[in-house]
């Protein structure tokens, strides 16, 4: 597939994520950047300026420490110790506020590995190096998606959860390189098993998102099968929709299918990818006996490029099947339009 623009990349994430930049840095996704590391690289920085104004957020930290003015829990052990040498003192552990807590760890860790990265451009790493001073109080700590999974924010901390999603992004992009320390930026459209889940989480939550008519959820089917003697259901294979909208009068399945042909070759000419058609059509006739809407449901194959266009219907089985693809190549404002376009109610050249 062709690049695609670094700014429609950084909406698929945004949607993908199901979280939006706040107003603060979201204007800055707006400017021209080379590639989507000097993008988030600037949004962390704008981000990091704004903490600093209003003050990082703070918790309370468990410490330890030698103190002629008890306070917390004394510690037995220790205090015995430490009295030899100094009588006055007892050896106390409590809790104090500070902003050396686990989510401004990450932050700090995150710009102190982009600092190594040699492809950074030279303004980029200097506004990094300040935004890095500005948490000169936190710890240092090594980064890995444990730590990730473990932090917890106050609700209503859309700025300080969305830095940290752009943390967990910036990680899972550095690859580890043979000297230690030392890290390359992998973009996340060269790695199509990621940009697939990416593509898909878009495309459910774009349509969660914008439009009211359905109610959308990836949802998985239970086989309308019944199991002959000895043999048990558990093996067949998981049927999960990618998305799935309905409402009173329609449903709609839509599977999206991330992959750099659109065909495949049968004696020379071009034909639709038959697995894929199959997968949709096995969907749509186990939907048949829930009755209602299910049983007429309708199914979209959406497939994203940059640069090529297609579109085409047909009745299949009673079914009416949309094969398109979704240009990732245009301005946002044509991709959210084609987008809504596609549940809108279809075309008549398929009412067979």
């Amino acid at each position: 597939m062709a690049s695609i623009p670094v700014a429609n990349i950084y909406y698929l994430l945004c949607y993908a994520w199901n979280e939006f930049a706040p107003l603060q840095i979201a204007r800055h996704a707006e400017e021209e950047f080379r590639d989507t590391l000097h993008l988030f690289s600037r949004q962390l920085i704008i981000g990091l300026r704004s903490l600093h104004r209003r003050g990082l957020e703070t918790g309370y930290v468990p410490l330890e420490e030698s103190t002629s003015a008890p306070r917390g829990r004394i510690l037995m052990a220790p205090s015995i110790r430490t009295m030899t040498m100094q009588p006055a003192k007892l050896y106390c552990s409590f809790d104090q506020m500070s902003a050396n807590i686990q989510s401004n760890q990450i932050l700090k860790a995150t710009v102190t590995r982009l600092l190594t990265l040699q492809e950074l451009e030279s303004p980029v790493r200097r506004d990094l190096r300040h935004a890095n001073s500005l948490l000169r109080d936190v710890h240092d700590i090594e980064l890995n998606a444990r730590v990730f999974h473990a932090v917890r924010l106050h609700q209503n901390n859309l700025l300080y959860s969305f830095l940290l999603t752009i943390c967990r992004f910036l990680y899972e992009c550095m690859e580890a390189q043979d000297r230690p320390g030392q890290y390359r930026f992998r973009e996340v459209d060269r790695d199509e098993k990621r940009m697939r889940r990416v593509f898909e989480k878009f495309v459910l939550n774009f349509f969660a998102r914008r439009q009211k008519t359905f109610r959308v959820k990836s949802e998985r089917m239970n086989w309308f099968a019944t199991a002959g003697e000895g043999s048990n259901l558990d093996f067949l294979p998981a049927m999960s929709t990618d998305a799935s909208l309905r409402s009173i009068n329609r449903t709609i399945i839509v599977e999206c299918k991330y992959t750099k042909t659109l065909f495949q070759s049968r004696f020379g000419a071009e034909k639709l990818r038959s697995t894929h058609l199959y997968q949709l059509s096995a969907y749509l006739h186990n939907l048949e006996h829930n009755g209602g809407a299910d049983r007429v449901a309708e199914g979209i194959l959406l497939y994203p490029t940059a640069g090529r266009s297609l579109d085409q219907s047909y009745r299949i089985h009673g079914h009416l099947v949309r094969v398109s693809t979704l240009d990732l190549n245009q301005p946002w404002k044509g991709i959210e339009d084609q987008m809504l376009a596609l549940i809108r109610s279809q075309p008549d050249k398929i009412s067979l």
